[in-house]
């Protein structure tokens, strides 16, 4: 009975034992298969970066030496005290700054690394020549980069294959962390053993003595407790991911992977992300130093950090120089040399964000054309059209702005439709609510210049002018929704005025009998072509502004006039886009609808440009604005939205003030809206300078009298007006008693 029962027992146990390894064989296939599936499908996450446009430097810009110094820290260059000798570093000399440019990949050309001098002067660029002494009229830079698209974990990589890896760094790392990787198999038995003696001796899990393939494993499948249950499980998962890939494969994997430091709540992933932060480099032009303390850091990122315990990271830089000695690797001369260089660290921070609004744009752009795996995990590298002076240059006009008012402004450039700069709020921690794209309000007299615009060119053949005369009186227009009665800002008639007088001082009940004289269906359609909106109702009222939009789309109808009656199809944000590669797979189309003529346009700025002398613009007088400015206010009757859109030849410039719960504010655009662009537009034209608008065919000019629109020998208060062709006066001065008595009257 007992040997039977012992026969059972037998059976029994060695039955389990059989599943039970069954069972271990059919886990041990599935983790193996999940591991190096994982390995092989995992790629190297790295996220996509955002760019500025190029920025140039040319002779003669507006530009302190300050304003320099500010660029080239924005762009991660350090300042020697000698003549700089590498890549990104440069030298202030008094008024002279000498730069060691940055190579930079664009998506059609290789920026070439230059040095060069900068010499200033009044705050300006005077001279520009290579350090041999060539003259050269402009020198570019490296675009800035202003924000990273990650994925949820906010890990940095730059992702290098092997073969560009250097030497250097290779070597650092293998003596550093593992001498015999191309000897041993995936464990290091006599590494184990040792670790195991300083574990038991200690009680505790004291020592790795992993390889590299067993980090590998830990930073890819594992956590980073430290017990005997999971360095079982390193070693299995090690034993498999060396039976699959060579060994070139995982050291590979782990350079690109192993982590290396903090830039704030962003991962320093890699050996390509860490010469980046830590150098401002690419891998490639690292040196032995350089190569050795990254090297160091493997250990503990945070105890041998060259920014927080500089001490300790030399010190672990010189151990690991003395290792490569030991291995013989570099030599005894190239030790000594080696140890006795500083740790030079030129960091290179990981900007998440910068002009926040702007990038959300760009950002909501990405998205409707990629996934956000691809952009997370692909390296894309987008580079858009924003300048990062102009940027800043329009954060500093709106931060003197009411503090209480919100705020929003869109900076354009007319021939393009490209985005030079965009505000979408006065504090982007406080609301990312990006008023100059999504907000909608109404636009008051901002829309009467193209009122008139239409007026000038469709009437022409009539005679009408920016002379002709207009009746300035009580109005009262009936409709299927009752009577309408509109009222100027002052609730004063003025009696006859010229075309031009009413623009400038924005007189409301002019503007709703030109454009009702010019059809309302015909200002509608053009409206809703300018992109103010679909359906626009042909109302009276549009003439005073009574549509909405948004400042981005109001500065987008802005550009024909600085465009010959032009329009961009959209404003453009992203310019090119490439891959890893640095194959572009996106590249924006610059195309553009006709809105008007150029000589309507153009008589406009004729307009408008008289308005900032003597109409509602008139403050932007207080402003040194180089070469030709025009600009328009715009306020609903209510002052609960305050506008200004200004532009030159080269730029237009729109701004909104107001509350988002649309409170009455009790200023007039002139006094709130105007000050901002005119601090903007002198900013602007004092580093670009400025020029005229550029006279199309078919325009003719005539001095005229200013308030009787005259013309003639006897004009004492003359003007110089344009006038599209065969529209020009040519009736002669009256010095009469009734044109004494309508001068008076002004």
């Amino acid at each position: 009975m007992k040997k039977r029962t012992r026969k059972r027992i037998f059976r029994f146990a060695s039955l389990t034992a059989g599943l039970l390894v069954v069972v271990l064989i059919i886990y041990l296939g599935i983790l193996y298969t999940k591991i190096t599936g994982l390995f092989l499908s995992r790629g190297f996450p790295s996220p996509s970066i955002v760019y500025s446009d190029v920025a140039y430097l040319k002779k003669g810009m507006g530009m302190s030496r300050d304003m320099l110094i500010d660029k080239l820290g924005r762009l991660g260059y350090t300042e020697t005290g000698n003549a700089p000798s590498s890549q990104g570093t440069y030298e202030v000399s008094d008024n002279r700054v000498s730069i060691d440019t940055k190579t930079f990949n664009l998506p059609f050309y290789t920026l070439q690394s230059v040095q060069a001098v900068v010499e200033l002067s009044d705050n300006k660029i005077t001279e520009i020549s290579t350090s041999g002494g060539k003259p050269l009229d402009s020198l570019e830079l490296e675009p800035e980069q202003l924000a990273v698209f990650f994925g949820d974990d906010f890990k940095m990589r730059v992702p290098a294959s092997l073969s560009s890896i250097p030497d250097d760094v290779i070597n650092a790392v293998i003596v550093t962390e593992d001498a015999r990787f191309f000897e041993h198999g995936p464990i290091d038995i006599n590494g184990i053993f040792r670790a195991m003696l300083a574990d038991i001796l200690s009680m505790s899990i004291r020592q790795g003595g992993s390889t590299i393939t067993q980090q590998l494993v830990k930073i890819l499948f594992l956590s980073n407790r430290r017990t005997f249950r999971r360095k079982i499980t390193e070693a299995v998962m090690a034993i498999m991911i060396a039976q699959k890939f060579t060994k070139a494969q995982i050291l590979n994997a782990y350079l690109n992977d192993i982590y290396l430091g903090q830039d704030g709540h962003v991962s320093i992933v890699g050996m390509g992300a860490a010469a980046r932060y830590y150098y401002s480099e690419s891998l490639g032009q690292l040196s032995l130093t350089q190569s050795a303390m990254l090297a160091g850091l493997i250990a503990s990122p945070m105890r041998y950090s060259p920014i927080y315990n500089p001490g300790d990271a030399l010190k672990r830089r010189n151990m690991v120089l003395s290792k490569m000695l030991k291995y013989q690797v570099i030599t005894q001369d190239t030790y000594d040399r080696a140890a006795t260089e500083p740790l030079d660290i030129k960091l290179s921070h990981i900007t998440v964000k910068s002009a926040p609004y702007f990038v959300d744009y760009v950002s909501d752009q990405l998205k409707e054309r990629f996934s956000k795996e691809l952009l997370t995990r692909d390296g894309l590298r987008i580079f858009t059209t924003i300048d990062m002076d102009t940027q800043l240059m329009a954060e500093q006009a709106m931060d003197k702005a009411p503090a209480e008012l919100q705020g929003a402004m869109v900076i354009l450039q007319p021939q393009t439709g490209y985005v030079l700069a965009m505000i979408g709020g006065r504090d982007y921690n406080t609301s990312q609510f990006n008023r100059a794209v999504m907000s909608r309000r109404q636009i008051g007299s901002c829309v009467k210049p193209f009122i008139y615009m239409l007026a000038l060119e469709s009437r022409a053949k009539q005679g009408f002018s920016q002379v002709s005369t207009l009746e300035d009186a009580m109005l009262r227009i009936k409709s299927g929704a009752g009577e309408w009665e509109p009222q100027n800002y002052d609730k004063r008639f003025r009696g006859s005025i010229t075309a031009r007088y009413a623009l400038q001082h924005s007189i409301n009940i002019p503007a709703v009998k030109v454009a009702m004289q010019t059809g309302l269906d015909k200002n509608s359609e053009l409206l809703e072509q300018l992109g103010f909106g679909a359906d626009i109702p042909s109302f009276p009222s549009l003439a005073l502004g009574s549509i909405t939009t948004s400042p981005l789309s109001l500065a987008l109808a802005y550009t024909i006039f600085s465009n010959n009656g032009n329009e961009p199809q959209v404003p453009v944000s992203i310019k090119t886009i490439t891959d890893m590669q640095d194959t572009i797979i996106y590249k924006a189309d610059l195309e553009f609808k006709s809105q008007g003529t150029a000589q309507g346009c153009y008589v406009v700025n004729n307009i408008l440009l008289g308005s900032t002398t003597e109409g509602t613009a008139r403050g932007l007088r207080e402003f040194h604005i180089a070469g030709d400015y025009a600009g328009k206010t715009g306020t609903t009757n209510d002052f609960r939205d305050v506008w200004f859109a200004g532009y030159t030849p080269d730029v237009v410039a729109v701004d909104w003030l107001g509350y988002d719960e649309e409170n009455a504010i009790g200023s007039p655009a002139a006094q709130i809206a105007l000050p901002v662009i005119g601090r903007f537009l002198e900013m602007y034209t004092d580093m670009h300078g400025g020029r005229k608008f550029d006279i199309p065919p078919g325009i003719k000019f005539a001095c005229v009298d200013r308030h009787t629109g005259l013309a003639g020998k006897g004009v004492t208060n003359c003007v110089t007006g344009a006038f599209i062709a065969g529209t020009e006066p040519k009736q002669g001065a009256i010095n009469s008693v009734i044109d004494w008595f309508r001068r008076m009257l002004h």
